[in-house]
């Protein structure tokens, strides 16, 4: 995981970000001094948590291509992914959700997710362009797979605008698992969904985390992060706070101070 004091990750780690930073109209939203570094091991499951403004879904974007970082570099397997773009990322295995759900408003609940296993990216040209019709029974049957799996398969029917929010956003997930990605990058996850659906999400992930699959999850609501991740790096400013189990996480007082402003991290 992250060493001490923003140093680099430690060697072995599937995924890396080491000293990034990024300004925008000269203000820095991540990186704080030194650049924002930190590693996720192969298999965890890291919660990336922050007030408001701390950097952490410039943090995925960094990540995952949608933006450059200034200075420093990540690190995917071994590989050097800084320059590279979204849609090269995403093809190597690195699926990211976004804070607004995305989806081709003109298609089915099941053609968005057939849609996600053909296209890295948002074009519905490309998805839809290439040869997937050779494939279009695997395809589909994968397509109807994630959807019972993330509850939404007696809506695959339906149309985009007919769904609610969380319905909106499990289905942003199941875009993404329907190309088995190595890393999952969700961007707050819970936001406007019902507690039903919370409670299907997080037996999801926990199912996803028990085989095998690396998460990184930046959320807001902390009772339901810190009662999955077995991680939590604590962002303020866009510099690393804390990092750590998260109990440790819960009584550290730079983190109830700053982040919880005096309260209890639970």
């Amino acid at each position: 995981m992250t060493l001490p004091g923003g140093a680099a990750a430690l060697n072995g780690a599937l995924l890396e970000a080491r000293h990034i930073s990024k300004r925008f109209s000269g203000l820095q939203a991540v990186g704080g001094s030194d650049g924002l570094s930190f590693g996720v091991d192969r298999g965890a499951f890291v919660g990336l948590i922050g007030p408001n403004g701390a950097g952490k879904s410039t943090t995925f974007d960094l990540m995952s291509g949608v933006q450059t970082s200034d200075t420093g570099s990540v690190f995917f397997n071994g590989h050097d992914i800084t320059r590279s773009s979204p849609d090269t990322i995403a093809e190597q295995g690195i699926g990211r959700t976004f804070q607004t759900p995305r989806a081709f408003e003109s298609l089915t609940v099941l053609q968005n997710v057939v849609a996600g296993a053909t296209s890295p990216g948002e074009s519905l040209r490309w998805a839809f362009g290439r040869s997937w019709r050779n494939h279009e029974t695997e395809i589909v049957e994968a397509a109807q797979a994630i959807l019972r799996r993330v509850g939404l398969h007696e809506r695959a029917a339906a149309r985009v605008s007919d769904l609610s929010g969380g319905e909106l956003r499990m289905l942003e997930v199941a875009r993404q698992l329907v190309r088995d990605p190595t890393v999952l990058l969700l961007d707050e996850p819970t936001a406007g969904v019902h507690p039903g659906l919370q409670e299907r999400l997080a037996a999801l992930l926990q199912d996803l985390h028990s085989g095998g699959m690396t998460l990184v999850v930046v959320e807001h609501n902390l009772h339901f992060l810190l009662a999955l991740a077995d991680h939590i790096l604590v962002l303020a400013d866009g510099a690393l706070l804390a990092q750590g189990p998260p109990a440790d996480i819960r009584a550290d007082p730079a983190v109830i101070s700053a982040y919880l402003g005096g309260g209890d991290a639970a």
